[in-house]
């Protein structure tokens, strides 16, 4: 009968339309409002007084080294229709999965930087990420955006650091491309558009797979640019044009934020350093006015514009041990998060230790072990701090365990442990079960209960 009456198809049809529309806009506001609570929270159980904090993993459940070999997803039989059944380092120590699952956001374009054969890998990341997603999770995604204007493309080119004679490097050195970025916005030259057509506009479009309005998600571009290792870094950021160092890392920053939320509005934005070892600490008279400069120094990022700071949520600090012993920096990583904690206070916003790891613990069982239980001892010690204030931390992720230590690579290895019954393994454990570290289904049940004021 409906095949032979296409004006009723057509009206079906509209009906149907309309009545999608609904449930949509409803589901909509219902995560808008959960969004909101969400921010509400993570402020919350920063000022909490017994130091509770969300606990994150980068690529938890998308790559890890535990079991018989190194893992990774690459298509979508690798994940599983129920988070239960999905494999993750973190659960397999602990029991339980992380309330923040890191990623890097490149991986979700790899099909525009690098060509259609990395289309199923980008779906085998987006069905992860919409299965963490939909359980709870928050998705807190770091960018190690590939470059734009080279003749090709290598996946590693992001790096300033390579020294194997990489011409994408060389190349990049030369042209300071980010920098040409920042001071092609004005104009809206070919610099400026070619970034946002190639890198912010399909980057939304990801995005918008896993959350439509953007809640639940934290995107955290161009981090550590107080280093030299990133194509961002304010080193590569010079030269004779308007806007240098700084303004210009921030005018790149504040207008992809500016994109970013009006097409996701519930987008948390985050802005990091590194660990701002250029602050001079022998100029200050005692440890407050050492932490004032950490505050300092991170305000000296920041837009003066205060519609353009509104832009910013969370002010975070990438803060990895020192690879060797780590005790003598503990006092440094301490002041590091009071200072941080000093100006998320002054502008009202969420802080968080936005990566972190120790770079002594590759693997469990070398010589590089250092003596420290690190996630106890260093990690969690400014839980016992009352000028720190910090609402989550995100661990490096697990990405090569170098079983047939052949090979003494410290560039190899995982800030997780695998080994139960390891110091480190034990140490992890034990910090995973303190009631402080809030793990996902805590979040979730916290979450739920939470009442804004």
């Amino acid at each position: 009968m409906l095949n032979k009456n296409p004006k009723l198809l057509l009206i079906i049809g509209i009906l149907l339309f309309f009545q999608s529309c609904k449930t949509y806009k409803s589901t909509s506001l219902g995560v808008i409002e959960n969004n909101h609570k969400l921010g509400a929270y993570l402020k919350s159980i920063q000022y909490s007084k017994d130091g509770k904090h969300l606990f994150g993993h980068e690529s938890t459940i998308a790559m890890g080294v535990s079991g018989d070999s190194d893992w990774e997803i690459k298509d979508r039989k690798d994940v599983a229709n129920d988070i239960s059944q999905q494999k993750s380092d973190v659960k397999e120590m602990t029991g339980k999965l992380p309330a923040i699952m890191g990623f890097d956001a490149f991986k979700l374009i790899l099909d525009v930087t690098d060509g259609a054969n990395r289309l199923e890998e980008v779906g085998a990341n987006l069905a992860a990420l919409k299965l963490y997603h939909k359980n709870g999770g928050i998705i807190s995604f770091d960018w190690h955006m590939q470059p734009i204007l080279l003749p090709g493309y290598k996946e590693r080119a992001y790096r300033m650091d390579e020294t194997n004679n990489n011409p994408y490097i060389d190349l990049m050195k030369k042209e300071h491309p980010f920098y040409h970025i920042a001071n092609g916005f004005a104009n809206k030259d070919k610099w400026w558009t070619t970034y946002e057509t190639q890198r912010l506009k399909p980057m939304v479009a990801r995005l918008k797979q896993i959350s439509a309005d953007g809640s639940g998600i934290i995107f955290r571009p161009f981090h550590e640019a107080d280093g030299d290792w990133f194509w961002w870094g304010l080193k590569w950021l010079k030269g004779d044009l308007p806007l240098n160092g700084k303004d210009a890392l921030m005018k790149v920053f504040i207008e992809s934020a500016r994109y970013l939320k009006h097409e996701m509005p519930e987008l948390l934005i985050a802005f990091s350093t590194d660990k701002m070892d250029n602050v001079n600490q022998l100029i200050a008279k005692n440890d407050t006015e050492i932490a004032q400069n950490y505050a300092n120094e991170f305000s000296s990022f920041l837009p003066k514009d205060s519609a353009d700071l509104a832009l910013i949520d969370i002010y975070g600090m990438d803060l990895y041990t020192d690879k060797n012993d780590p005790k003598p920096s503990l006092q440094k990583f301490k002041l590091k998060l009071q200072g941080l904690s000093l100006i998320a206070k002054k502008d009202n916003k969420i802080a968080a230790i936005t990566e972190a790891g120790n770079r002594g613990n590759p693997a469990e069982e070398d010589a590089r072990q250092p003596t420290i239980n690190w996630y106890n001892d260093y990690l969690s010690s400014w839980t016992e701090d009352k000028n720190i204030h910090v609402a989550y931390v995100v661990i490096w992720q697990n990405w090569s365990n170098n079983r047939d230590k052949k090979l003494s690579d410290p560039d190899d290895g995982y800030f997780v442990p695998v080994y139960q019954n390891s110091p480190a393994g034990k140490d992890f454990i034990k910090y995973a079960k303190k009631k402080q570290t809030i793990m996902l289904d805590e979040f979730r049940s916290e979450l739920r209960k939470f009442k804004i004021n």
